[in-house]
C-alpha cells in the first residue's frame, strides 16, 4: 500500500509533492491580477485605517516614494470621502469651520496631532498641508484606501459626520452603523473627486484587517460585511474597471489564510509586524511589476545591510565594512535615483 504521504505523487518530482502537502494545510487566497501594474518611479498616496500607515511604513522602509494622508486614521467611508473632498478643492479652510475644546482649536476631519492652542495658526498649517497634499496627489500614480469600520458618528447639532470626535462627550453625537449602498456612493463621489485632479489616477481599495472590537465581535463582522458589499457594488459599476480601481484583499489573507492568534499583535486586534509584512509580500506579487519586484529584492539587502550593528567599530573589519556599505548605497542611488534617503544618517554611519 502507499505512503500516505506520498500517495498520487507518481510522476511527479519531490519539490511537487511537498509543494502540494503544504497547499494542503492552509487556505491560500487567490488574488486577481491587477491589470495596471505599479512601477519603482509610482508614487502611492496612502489614507484610510490605521492599516494605511502599517503600508505607508513599508513602502518607506524600502526607500519608495510614498505619501501618507494629512487626516491622520479615516476609518469610515463618509469621512474618507470628506477628507479628500476637502483636500481636492481649491478653496481654503475657513475659522468658522474649527472648534474649541479642551484648551485646543481642531478640525473635525483632522487628527488631534495637529491642533492647537492659537486659532490663525492652525488655520495657517491646515491650509499649508492641504495645497502640499492637493500637488502630491496629483503626482500620485495610485492610491490605496484601506476601509475600517462601517459605523459612523454624526455630530447632532450639525448633522455631519465627523472624522475624530476630539474627546468631546458622547452626548454631542450619534451613531449609527452605514448600509452597503451608502459606502457604494460614498466610493463614487470620492473617486471622482479625486480624478477630477488627476484623471490617471489608480484606486486600490482594501478591507482593513484590523478587528474594531470596542463594542462586540458581532457588530465587527457586521460592519466589515457592509464594507465589503459596498466595495464590491462600487467595482461592479465601474465600467471595465475605468477610472482604474481594483480590491486587494488584507482582510481575508489574515482571516482565511494566516487565521490564527498568533498573526495577531498582544491586543488581538491589530495584525502583528510579520502578518503586515506578509500582507505586503502578498501585494506586491499582485500588484508590483517586474522591475518593481527586482527593486524591492535590492532594497530589502540595501536595508539589511544599513542596519547592520558593528561591535568594534574602529576596527579593520568595521572600516571595511563601511567603505563596502556606502559604495553600495551610493551604487543602489545611481541605479534608482528615485528612490527616497536611505533611513536615517546614524545608520548609514
Amino acid at each position: 500500500m502507499d505512503s500516505p504521504s506520498v500517495r498520487g505523487t507518481a510522476g511527479k518530482d519531490s519539490s511537487e509533492a511537498q509543494k502540494s502537502f503544504l497547499d494542503r494545510q492552509f487556505s491560500r487566497i487567490v488574488i486577481k491580477e491587477f491589470p495596471d501594474k505599479i512601477t519603482p518611479g509610482d508614487m502611492l498616496y496612502f489614507g484610510g485605517s490605521c492599516f494605511a500607515e502599517n503600508l505607508y511604513s513599508y513602502w518607506q522602509d524600502h526607500f519608495l516614494p510614498s505619501v501618507l494622508s494629512p487626516f491622520g486614521s479615516t476609518y469610515n467611508p463618509l469621512s474618507l470621502r470628506d477628507s479628500f473632498t476637502l483636500l481636492c478643492e481649491e478653496g481654503d479652510i475657513k475659522e468658522d469651520e474649527l472648534f474649541f475644546h479642551r484648551d485646543l482649536w481642531s478640525h473635525s476631519l483632522f487628527n488631534t496631532t495637529i491642533s492647537r492652542a492659537d486659532k490663525n495658526e492652525l488655520l495657517t498649517v491646515l491650509n499649508l498641508e492641504l495645497r502640499r497634499h492637493r500637488e502630491l496627489l496629483k503626482e500620485s500614480g495610485f492610491l490605496i484606501l484601506t476601509l475600517g469600520t462601517a459605523f459612523v458618528y454624526e455630530e447632532i447639532s450639525s448633522g455631519k459626520v465627523v472624522n475624530n470626535c476630539h474627546k468631546r462627550p458622547g452626548s454631542d453625537f450619534r451613531r449609527y452603523a452605514m448600509k452597503p449602498e451608502n459606502v457604494t456612493e460614498a466610493l463614487k463621489e470620492l473617486s471622482n473627486r479625486v480624478c477630477s485632479i488627476n484623471p490617471s489616477l489608480k484606486i486600490i481599495l482594501s478591507l482593513s484587517p484590523i478587528r474594531h472590537l470596542r463594542d462586540n465581535a458581532a457588530e465587527n463582522s457586521l460592519s466589515k460585511a457592509v464594507l465589503r458589499c459596498g466595495i464590491d457594488d462600487y467595482l461592479q459599476g465601474c465600467k471595465d474597471n475605468e477610472p482604474g480601481s481594483f480590491y486587494f484583499p488584507s482582510y481575508e489573507i489574515l482571516l482565511d489564510e494566516l487565521r490564527d492568534y498568533r498573526w495577531y499583535a498582544d491586543d488581538l486586534c491589530h495584525p502583528s509586524r510579520a502578518a503586515s509584512r506578509y500582507i505586503m509580500e502578498r501585494f506586491c506579487e499582485t500588484a508590483a511589476d517586474k522591475a518593481l519586484l527586482s527593486y524591492m529584492d535590492e532594497a530589502e539587502s540595501l536595508k539589511n545591510l544599513l542596519e547592520h550593528k558593528l561591535r568594534f567599530p574602529d576596527s579593520p573589519e568595521a572600516v571595511s565594512f563601511t567603505e563596502k556599505k556606502e559604495q553600495t548605497l551610493r551604487d543602489f542611488q545611481n541605479k534608482y535615483p528615485m528612490a527616497l534617503p536611505p533611513l536615517s544618517s546614524s545608520l548609514v554611519n
